[in-house]
């Protein structure tokens, strides 16, 4: 990967991505900064990347030899991972990691966790395939699995505090609850294809991704959920805004959406990747993409 320039001609909040050296050729799946300094990247082969400058350079370190799904850091030193129906714990920064919660399987494939998100220092949500729900509030220490609530495979989960939070999935599945989890109702997406990511800029405007291009938007908490337009068919896989007006949308080969207004119109950014993008995380100032062999765009 070599390192691409982008001046940045509209308002995009002053933001310039820039390929950066990942060093790897593995494909990233998940990226998560705990502050401007200290992130993580993770993806196939247990590769886990550790940065301690914003991003600039990157060191790598194998947790296993199956793929990892996201990762999520509440302290520079207390992260969990996602993998094939595991989650990952370490209390020393990345420096060694032990199986927090394992999915019992009898005879079957174990379902992927396939997002991972903590709201608090203690409280964190993991989903997955066949429905998996899994619920802490102590840090790991005990997962609940919040069965029976859905029998979909559940790509993405986003919370907005630790009472208001949204998961989304295949068949245009949106779950939402507003008590911590204690109960979930559907809300009407009207789509049918798969939901990969949600992402809320407050409790009540929101927005999902899809396949073929497909972004949806909420301005009151998910009671309604519109379509917006964009100018591309490409699946988008990931969706993060700094507030409720600035945001991005990453996905197939390279693809870059940005929008200045809530997502009313979307337009492509110019991109300087040509593999698929999996994950963008947003930190004040700074932003971060993940994707295929080994891609990482950094923009600040």
């Amino acid at each position: 990967a070599s390192l691409v320039y982008l001046g940045c001609s509209q308002d995009s909040g002053q933001f310039e991505w820039r390929q950066i050296e990942s060093g790897t050729g593995e494909h990233l799946y998940g990226v998560h900064f705990v502050d401007a300094k200290h992130g993580w990247a993770v993806g196939t082969a247990g590769i886990i990347l550790s940065t301690t400058n914003g991003g600039m350079n990157w060191t790598a370190a194998s947790v296993s030899k199956e793929t990892l799904t996201q990762v999520s850091f509440t302290t520079p030193n207390n992260g969990w991972l996602a993998s094939i129906g595991k989650v990952h714990y370490t209390g020393s920064g990345g420096t060694s990691w032990n199986i927090q919660h394992q999915a019992r399987g009898e005879g079957k494939r174990l379902p992927g966790i396939l997002d991972l998100y903590f709201v608090t220092t203690t409280e964190g949500w993991a989903v997955g395939g066949s429905g998996t729900i899994l619920h802490t509030t102590d840090g790991g220490s005990r997962w609940e699995n919040h069965a029976g609530l859905s029998d979909k495979h559940l790509w993405g989960v986003h919370f907005v505090d630790p009472e208001h939070g949204w998961i989304v999935g295949e068949e245009g599945e949106v779950l939402h609850t507003q008590d911590g989890g204690k109960r979930w109702v559907r809300q009407r997406s009207n789509a049918e294809q798969p939901l990969f990511a949600v992402h809320f800029a407050n409790q009540t405007h929101g927005w999902i991704v899809g396949t073929n291009g497909f972004i949806l938007g909420t301005t009151d908490g998910g009671k309604t959920w519109l379509r917006q337009k964009t100018p591309v068919n490409q699946s988008l896989r990931d969706v993060a805004f700094r507030d409720e007006n600035r945001g991005w949308a990453v996905g197939e080969k390279g693809l870059i959406l940005h929008t200045t207004d809530g997502g009313n119109m979307w337009s492509r950014y110019p991109t300087p990747a040509q593999y698929n993008l999996q994950n963008i995380h947003l930190h004040k100032n700074a932003g971060w993409i993940v994707g295929a062999k080994g891609t990482i765009l950094r923009s600040y």
